[in-house]
């Protein structure tokens, strides 16, 4: 039985205390208001560097006062150790100063998040390594039989930052054993990727960017040294303590990081721990119809890394005396999240920031413990899950008909290519998602507002009850992934491609013919010409119903072999192809349409991406319509209905609610549900394959 599907109940909690605030003055105050309002837990951080000042001996006075009076008010305990923050000694003694690009110290400082400094060492230094875990145990050894404990959390968003890592002489040795265990013999990777390497002691991590394959291989590396930071954490509590419950929760997952300068692999941490999570950054004040879609595009795809997944990090305002959402869309966000299929939540934080960079941020109630419009709605949404969140436990998300692909090398490659070109650049790279991510993310979106859910799958996953599968931006298409395709579309799916699209080599080289693979059997078409724009052009391509769409990053003209044009660019070549594979389909399209909406979306360019969305036979909601999430468990199914437009909108539901949670005024009449503007309803369903 899962850990989840064992409770009584919902969990919603909140962070509460990461050392110096709150003041041991507020704690009980705010612990006895915390049990009144129905929240289930808080989360503890206590940091390394805090507890551990002075090297081998440990003061736990403050945590002690903590858990004792968190069981007091009947509330559990997250403790989570907080390792960046290590003390002085780990830099002078232990030598854990991380080493930059071409040698330059990264000197601990501190930071809001990290206000008692130590700010972070080389966890790839054993001497560090060995020291965090010694101090793991004797947290855990402490407060394993409290009865306030009910889980840890291994780690607090583990990932590398800037986008050097680190270049000590620890992590260079770390880096040459991965590269061994991976290659086997220095000749094998040198003819791999063409280089010229004497020996694996001799390679050292890149100091620029111009070369992919240096990079390439580093940022796959990163992702390996984070997750066993991890591992290393989660050891260390199983040591102490056998049976425990380990979590750990991502601050940016793989679908939104900077995959150069913000580096964690969820697979790889995933397999460290029992539950997965992530922190939720949504968009407090939308402008954009992407901004509403960040809390979907977060859940479908921590959902694929973990169906159990908690909702780490609710930010309920930003920081530095920001103006705070509004209220209707801090309690859509809530719920969405929710939606998303989440087994828990937890919101940043209880009261907003005293301290450094963060100072007045992010909390739900006032710096002096006051509520807020923000904490109203949260304390709203605790008592709707107090009184009926026992029918979300075990509720998983209802399957979509709509996938869409995750290509990590994509990602990587063209992220690279965005990067500063020479070495004098790299220290103060900028955080960027990239083009990819620009990519993938519009597709996502444009599909939310289209009313469909989306399902995010890697290769080798098992797409054949998917009806639509979409791929944007996949530079790099291996010959499995290429196999798995086929099979997919042979079986009778529909495949849309955007292009740029299986143009490159396993060794990141451009490839003679694209698309590479042989996969113009399947599409049907292959790339004539590519140009790379450096701004937008007013050159539109065409679709056969005469919508049109304005390029974007790239101008691709594609030349049909065994596919039919569907959509041509003005001087007649073809920018979009249908092809007939096996039992199904493929849509090329060589005029990506997420680039375009990303920079300026228009209503023509997401009804083209409808039209070509529609071929795979999808029964289409209506344009505009109200976005549906369900989660179906053993009490039946619980709705979760959105309107994100300005104006009423109506639906037709299958049943009458058995019961109706929360939502703002709407009128339900002969089944028929008309939500107000920007208005949030959920509610318990029969059971139904509608």
């Amino acid at each position: 039985m899962k850990f989840e599907d064992s409770l009584s109940f919902f969990p919603c909690g909140v962070h509460y205390h990461r050392a110096p605030t709150p003041l041991p003055s507020e704690w009980a105050g705010d612990m006895a208001e915390l049990a009144r309002c129905g929240y289930t837990h808080l989360q503890f951080r206590p940091q390394w560097r805090w507890h551990e000042r002075v090297r081998g001996q440990c003061t736990w006075d403050d945590l002690d006062r903590l858990f004792d009076l968190a069981a007091m008010h009947g509330l559990r305990v997250v403790l989570k150790p907080m390792l960046e923050t290590a003390p002085d000694w780990v830099f002078s003694e232990l030598g854990g100063t991380r080493i930059g690009y071409h040698g330059v110290p990264i000197s601990p400082f501190a930071h809001g998040a990290y206000y008692v400094g130590g700010w972070w060492p080389c966890f790839d230094n054993p001497g560090v390594a060995a020291a965090a875990g010694q101090f793991v145990r004797e947290m855990v050894a402490r407060y394993r039989g409290h009865e306030a404990l009910w889980f840890y959390d291994a780690w607090n968003e583990p990932r590398v930052r800037p986008s050097g890592a680190c270049h000590c002489e620890h992590s260079v040795v770390s880096y040459r054993q991965w590269l061994r265990q991976r290659f086997g013999t220095i000749e094998n990777l040198n003819g791999q990727f063409g280089k010229a390497w004497t020996s694996f002691d001799s390679i050292v991590p890149p100091h620029a960017a111009d070369d992919y394959v240096e990079m390439f291989l580093w940022k796959q590396w990163t992702g390996s040294s984070v997750a066993g930071q991890v591992s290393l954490v989660a050891q260390a509590i199983r040591e102490q303590h056998p049976d425990a419950f380990v979590m750990m929760h991502v601050g940016s997952s793989m679908i939104v990081q900077d995959a150069v300068g913000d580096v964690s692999n969820d697979f790889l941490n995933r397999a460290c721990v029992d539950r997965y999570g992530t922190s939720y950054g949504l968009t407090l004040h939308p402008s954009h119809p992407l901004d509403y879609t960040d809390a979907d595009l977060q859940s479908d795809w921590v959902r694929r890394i973990d169906d159990s997944y908690w909702c780490h990090e609710f930010y309920t305002n930003g920081h530095h005396w920001s103006i705070p959402p509004r209220p209707d869309h801090l309690r859509r966000m809530v719920w969405l999240a929710i939606a998303g299929g989440a087994s828990g939540l937890t919101h940043w934080q209880y009261r907003s920031e005293r301290l450094g960079n963060e100072v007045n941020g992010a909390g739900m109630r006032e710096i002096d413990g006051s509520p807020t419009e923000r904490s109203i709605i949260c304390d709203g949404v605790t008592d709707v899950l107090r009184r009926h969140g026992r029918a979300l436990v075990g509720a998983r998300r209802v399957r979509s008909d709509v996938a869409m692909l995750y290509s990590h090398e994509s990602d990587l490659i063209l992220r690279i290519q965005r990067m500063n070109d020479w070495w004098t650049g790299l220290a103060s790279e900028p955080y960027e998602r990239g083009l990819y991510k620009d990519a993938i993310q519009t597709a996502h979106g444009l599909y939310a507002h289209m009313g469909l859910t989306t399902d995010w799958v890697v290769s080798g996953d098992d797409v054949s009850k998917y009806k639509l599968l979409h791929v944007t931006a996949a530079e790099m298409i291996d010959a499995a992934t290429a196999d798995w395709l086929r099979a997919y579309v042979r079986g009778g799916g529909t495949l849309i491609v955007e292009f740029p699209f299986a143009c490159r080599d396993d060794n990141t080289w451009v490839s003679l013919r694209r698309p590479n693979r042989g996969l113009e059997d399947l599409l049907g078409c292959r790339e004539a010409v590519r140009l790379q724009l450096e701004a937008d052009v007013p050159w539109p391509a065409k679709t056969d119903s005469g919508l049109e769409i304005a390029p974007r990053h790239w101008w691709i003209a594609l030349t049909p072999t065994s596919g039919s044009v569907t959509a041509r660019w003005p001087d007649g070549q073809a920018a979009a192809v249908v092809n007939s594979f096996g039992a199904g389909r493929v849509i090329s399209l060589g005029i990506s349409i997420s680039w375009a909406c990303r920079r300026n979306w228009t209503a023509e360019k997401a009804r083209a991406m409808r039209e070509f969305a529609a071929m795979s036979g999808i029964t289409m909601p209506p344009e505009n319509p109200l976005w549906i999430r369900r989660r179906r468990g053993p009490q039946g199914e619980v709705w979760f209905i959105f309107n994100v437009h300005a104006e009423a909108v109506s639906t037709r539901l299958p049943a009458s609610p058995t019961c109706i949670w929360d939502g703002d005024p709407a009128w339900l009449a002969d089944k028929t549900l008309t939500l107000p503007p920007h208005a949030t309803w959920i509610a318990q369903m029969p059971a139904t394959d509608a």
